[in-house]
């Protein structure tokens, strides 16, 4: 109730500024306002899906630019917008696809965000017939007022539908993978997906940004692409605060009425006072404002809350065979072969341990078998299916389940915002197991502040929300005192006995193997050496030789 009167009252202080404004401070609001929706759509890409651009000017040029030039040629501003939209979006989604595909995507981001900035500012410069040149278009506009509502309406209503987005599914999901890739690919989500599309929205939302600010700003020229823009609007959102709706604008507004009121004899002294302020928030309040608010009101709980979305089961092919079945499987990386024809079959309601010495390629197999990892070759089937072709998000929609050495869940959320995240990929409701139910109600704790053990329950706990037909298990008990260790044991057995799920799991400790395989497969120099029960594979003499260091 106080959100809704809180917005009431900002929407009707808003749509009287005219009425108390000159037509001065008047127009800096309105040039706030645009640059405002400027840095919201940054967020959609910084803030909210974790893509850095550095660039982003580039997509509000366009905008800007788009007006102009269709106004010096006597076209309507909408039709002439909609072409600048499309070709953001195609760029931005161009940029994401190659980001994305590196290990490591800030780098590829930043510098083809910032050369496509550069090169659009060149080809604004060149054009002269089209662009102006360096001295720009000039863009009339139908008065103050008229411009002022034009810039708050379309704000309001794109900012309304980008929250309405954010606050479904679509948030959700971006929400764990903007934190935690590796975990949100295990509950079906296409990261790379769900990142690329929120920074494609940005790019459109920056282009009609950037559309408001031309009839208001009077002129546009190439410096409109340029890197000062760009660098202001990451100090507007690091200022106001990512992921937040209102902190862009006001941190825009702010600064912007700051720039224009000190004119240009203070200019030099303003870039100085910016870049102070942007270091000592990131320094010292790097939540920004909005960020460091919603942290002290909701000190002790979750600064970040998942949002509420209902979950939509999907139909899993039902397979009457082997949940895995491995043949010739090979993998070399440069001149070294880790696996070299391993063949392997789990059953349903089976558990194999997966044993040998390091570097005896257990954990490359069990990255294939997820698919983290593609094989040279041998065959890798699931559930009756040849999944060579299949992402790591879609064979977790076939059924697939998996678990860490080191927990993995969305440490910024709740225990219960983990588990609804894990529910949203599931192929029907599961009803959790009564041990895993305090987790399930944990609103207020966040995930990160959990001891070992209890992270570890949680990441069992989303497992098992996602319904999984096979689990993988990379040393699950690492880290874990003797009591926790056993119990965990106890859980596995329990989830196997409940579930009629297959379990692969990677374990060192042969106490914890014992109590917990029902068969076992060793492994050495990348070959399975042995494969039976653990009597047998422990009475091996090759076993023996290859891990336990016997002769």
């Amino acid at each position: 109730m106080r959100k809704v009167l809180a917005i009431t009252a900002l929407a009707v202080l808003l749509a009287a500024a005219p009425f108390g404004l000159g037509a001065f401070t008047l127009a800096i609001l309105t040039l706030g306002l645009a640059y405002g929706l400027f840095a919201f759509g940054l967020d959609l890409a910084w803030g909210r899906a974790g893509l850095l651009s550095v660039g982003h000017a580039a997509f509000f040029g366009l905008g800007a630019y788009a007006v102009a030039i269709g106004q010096d040629h006597g076209w309507p501003p909408v039709p002439t917008l909609g072409p600048a939209i499309v070709v953001s979006v195609v760029i931005a989604l161009l940029v994401a696809g190659i980001g994305l595909a590196s290990a490591v995507p800030d780098a590829p981001l930043i510098l083809l965000t910032l050369g496509i900035g550069l090169l659009l500012q060149k080809a604004a410069t060149s054009f002269t017939s089209v662009t102006g040149g360096s001295n720009g278009l000039s863009v009339s506009d139908t008065g103050v007022v008229t411009g002022y509502y034009r810039t708050l309406v379309v704000a309001a209503v794109l900012v309304a539908l980008c929250v309405w987005l954010l606050r479904g599914r679509f948030g959700a999901r971006l929400v764990a993978a903007a934190r935690n890739p590796e975990r949100a690919e295990q509950t079906s989500i296409d990261t790379k997906r769900v990142r690329t599309i929120a920074f494609a929205l940005s790019a459109a939302v920056s282009t009609v940004a950037g559309a408001l600010y031309a009839p208001v700003a009077g002129l546009v020229s190439p410096p409109v692409f340029g890197l000062a823009l760009s660098t202001s609007v990451l100090v507007w959102l690091a200022v106001g605060g990512r992921e937040s709706v209102l902190g862009p604008f006001l941190a825009a507004v702010v600064l912007t009425a700051g720039q224009q009121l000190l004119g240009s004899s203070w200019q030099s002294w303003y870039v100085l006072g910016l870049a102070a302020v942007f270091v000592f928030v990131v320094q010292v309040l790097p939540g920004g404002i909005a960020g460091t608010a919603r942290a002290w009101l909701r000190r002790g709980r979750p600064a970040v809350t998942l949002p509420r979305a209902k979950p939509r089961p999907r139909p899993v092919p039902p397979s009457d065979g082997p949940a895995l079945v491995l043949r010739g499987v090979s993998k070399s990386f440069g001149p070294v072969s880790v696996l070299d024809g391993v063949d392997l079959a789990v059953p349903p309601g089976r558990c194999v341990c997966l044993i040998g010495p390091n570097g005896a390629g257990k954990s490359t197999l069990l990255a294939i078998v997820a698919g983290q990892l593609a094989a040279d070759a041998g065959s890798v089937r699931l559930f009756g299916r040849d999944v060579a072709a299949l992402p790591v998000h879609d064979r977790v929609r076939l059924g697939v389940g998996r678990m860490f050495q080191i927990p993995s869940v969305i440490g910024e959320l709740s225990p219960a915002d983990n588990i609804r995240l894990a529910r949203l990929g599931a192929p029907a409701a599961v009803e959790l197991p009564a041990e895993y139910r305090d987790l399930a109600a944990d609103e207020d704790a966040v995930a990160s502040t959990l001891a070992l053990a209890d992270r570890r329950r949680l990441e069992l706990a989303m497992v098992l929300a996602g319904a999984p037909r096979l689990v993988l298990l990379d040393e699950p008990a690492a880290g874990l005192g003797p009591d926790d260790a056993r119990q965990l044991v106890r859980a596995l057995r329990d989830v196997i006995a409940h579930t009629g799920c297959a379990m692969l799991v990677v374990e060192h400790d042969m106490e914890i193997v014992r109590g917990l395989a029902d068969d076992v497969a060793a492994l050495h120099q990348g070959r399975v050496i042995a494969h039976g029960s653990m009597d047998e594979i422990v009475a091996d003499a090759a076993v023996r030789q290859a891990y336990l260091g016997a002769s």
